[in-house]
């Protein structure tokens, strides 16, 4: 096991915020007792939210900090789970170990400052209430990512890609078709900025015909995947450049990237 990927894949700090599944936090706990980094990782993480909790010797008003620490306490007296192994994307977790670092870092400076004991706390919930919901969004994210990674994992996922014509050589984009899910899903790699008044759209070619995929702008990040609509054994994919909204028929001599099945 890769102990410091897994350490900075950001699982940990998920944990002890109380983001994870019953089944991943049961993972999370099975690996620190089975290694002494992240057992050791893991508790500095811990210490550093309850030590806030002790500032001279004063809990916080009622309901600060007080859902971090009750999970953690039910996390380390609870029997044994079912396990389950995760999957780490890495982009993800890293982004929710960041956020937890920063939050510390910038309450430590503001704790230095003389302030009244009262607005330290006070400052101190609010700070843990926005990171909350910073990782909620970065969990739901993350939830989404898994999902599409193993879609792509699976043996029915075929990957069509689409390379560029002589309009843009360098273009390139894939389709994840899945005919046994009855789903595809749209990377786009790399295509050229269109103008502001034009769209691209994808293609499907079934029966020899093209079908209307709908249209979709470039500004969604290289690799991230988007779910276009279904059809059943179609020879070909496509992408033209056409007017913005759509058009019902291809252009032809607009045509970006192209792929058979």
């Amino acid at each position: 096991m890769d102990i410091k990927s897994y350490i900075a894949s950001g699982v940990l700090e998920l944990y002890v915020l109380g983001k994870l599944s019953p089944e991943e936090a049961a993972e999370v706990e099975r690996y620190a007792r089975e290694y002494a980094e992240i057992r050791q990782e893991l508790d500095a993480t811990e210490v550093a939210l309850q030590q806030y909790a002790m500032l001279h010797a004063q809990a916080p008003p009622p309901g600060a900090l007080s859902g971090a620490l009750q999970r953690i306490q039910e996390a380390d007296k609870a029997a044994s789970r079912p396990e389950k192994p995760i999957h780490r994307l890495r982009f993800l977790a890293y982004a929710a170990s960041a956020l937890l670092v920063l939050a510390i870092a910038g309450l430590l400076v503001l704790l230095n400052k003389n302030q009244s004991q009262q607005s330290a706390i006070t400052t101190l919930e609010e700070a843990l209430d926005a990171l909350g919901a910073s990782c909620d969004s970065v969990q739901a994210n993350y939830a989404q990512a898994k999902q599409e990674m193993d879609f792509l994992g699976l043996p029915g996922t075929q990957q069509i890609v689409l390379r560029g014509t002589k309009l843009a050589p360098d273009a390139i984009a894939t389709v994840f078709y899945n005919p046994d899910l009855h789903k595809n899903l749209l990377a786009v790699v790399q295509l050229p900025t269109p103008p502001v008044d034009k769209q691209y759209q994808l293609w499907a070619i079934v029966d020899g015909k093209p079908v209307d995929m709908g249209v979709f702008d470039v500004d969604i990040s290289a690799f991230a995947l988007k779910e276009a609509p279904f059809f059943e054994n179609p020879q070909a994919f496509a992408v033209t450049l056409e007017e913005k909204g759509g058009s019902p028929t291809p252009t032809l001599d607009q045509m970006y990237v192209i792929g058979n099945t």
